[in-house]
Order: C-alpha cells, then sequence, then structure tokens
C-alpha cells in the first residue's frame, strides 16, 4: 500500500515536470515585464497621481 502511493506519487511529479518542461511556460515574459513595485503601487485602484 505504501509503495503503490509512492509510485503514484513520483510518476505524479514526474508527469507535471515534464508537461512543465514540454510546454515552455516556465519563463517570464520579458515583453511587457514591470518591476514588483510598478506592479503593486502604479495601479490606479492605488490612487497613482502622475
Amino acid at each position: 500500500m505504501l509503495a503503490s502511493a509512492v509510485v503514484g506519487i513520483v510518476l505524479g511529479a514526474i508527469g507535471v515536470i515534464g508537461i512543465a518542461a514540454f510546454s515552455g511556460q516556465s519563463t517570464v515574459p520579458a515583453g511587457n515585464a514591470v518591476t514588483a513595485d510598478q506592479a503593486v503601487l502604479g495601479g490606479p485602484e492605488y490612487g497613482s497621481r502622475q
């Protein structure tokens, strides 16, 4: 019982990592990336005045 659970967890982890590597979605898009300060404080919901 425990061995089958361990095998299932390992196969699931390998599957998730394999799909993530195959899809290539693990990188940050460089086109319109902003800094963390701009992303948090630059929005209109925080009342930014420019």
